[in-house]
């Protein structure tokens, strides 16, 4: 392949992340808005109305390769989140417990 050239691929609507659902939809001049169903619906429409397979879609590589930031880190926690959460935890038990210590004592 030449270094200038765009790669193609193939991927079901369904399959999109939203910011390419948004994408795709941005440069047909539609709407962005909305939750992942909607915007499929509405390419879906939109492809149906070019002509094209409204199930599949054709993507460019420049497209597809939109990275997430921080993308490494979801759904892990870091020690400075278990040491957060900890301290927030603790702090919650003290309260609790003064707060019994006043009721108990009146």
């Amino acid at each position: 392949m030449a270094s200038g050239a765009i790669s193609v691929e193939t991927k079901k609507i369904t399959d999109l992340r939203v910011v390419d659902l948004k994408a795709e939809l941005k440069k047909r001049n539609l709407d962005v808005g909305g939750v992942k169903n909607t915007l499929v619906a509405r390419l879906k429409q939109a492809i149906e109305d070019e002509g094209g397979d409204p199930y599949n879609i054709e993507l460019s590589a420049s497209t597809d390769s939109a990275t997430r930031k921080y993308g490494k880190n979801k759904g892990k926690k870091t020690k400075l989140d278990a040491d957060v959460a900890q301290e927030s935890f603790s702090k919650e038990i003290e309260e609790e417990e003064s707060e019994k210590g006043h009721s108990t004592k009146m």
